[in-house]
């Protein structure tokens, strides 16, 4: 796994004919939808998103592969606890999931039962997800563009390693 992403890394990143900063802004817009709750869409955020900036389409589309079945409770979870911080919400105890096992009848109250018990969720992961996102694909495009110049500088002699 880690000679695929150093080959990604150093081909597709290093190596690509952009400047530094399509390429940095790549990077921190798949981070950012990464971090977001937008499962199924991901990818076409990435090209849409890229699209608009002008920022390298390619680059951010790997990235939001880190979202996946496998890690969306170390994603998302961190997400909602800085939501659920923010808006003041109170976590929710066992009580609070074992009500799920238990709606009321009928289609209707089943409905308003389980769409307020979503958003309940909804809004704390959401607001969470966009701070998160925000911070990650700053830090990201920070240390993606410092790299992309020092490896470019340093290739081109414009720079002498220690």
């Amino acid at each position: 796994m880690w000679i695929r992403i150093r080959r990604f890394v150093m081909h597709n990143i290093l190596h690509a004919d952009d400047p530094p900063h399509p390429l940095a802004l790549g990077v921190a817009i798949g981070l950012f939808v990464t971090f977001t709750p937008t499962i199924g869409l991901q990818m076409l955020l990435v090209m849409f998103l890229a699209w608009a900036l002008r920022a390298n389409k390619l680059v951010g589309l790997p990235i939001v592969w880190l979202s996946n079945p496998a890690t969306f409770v170390p994603i998302y979870l961190p997400c909602y606890q800085v939501g659920r911080l923010l808006l003041g919400s109170e976590p929710k105890g066992r009580d609070w999931w074992h009500g799920l096992q238990h709606p009321p009848t009928g289609f209707l109250n089943k409905t308003e039962f389980y769409w307020t018990r979503i958003w309940e969720i909804i809004g704390p992961l959401t607001v969470g997800c966009l701070v998160v996102a925000s911070i990650v694909a700053v830090l990201g495009y920070c240390l993606a563009y410092s790299v992309i110049y020092t490896y470019r500088m340093k290739r081109f002699g414009a720079i002498t390693p220690p």
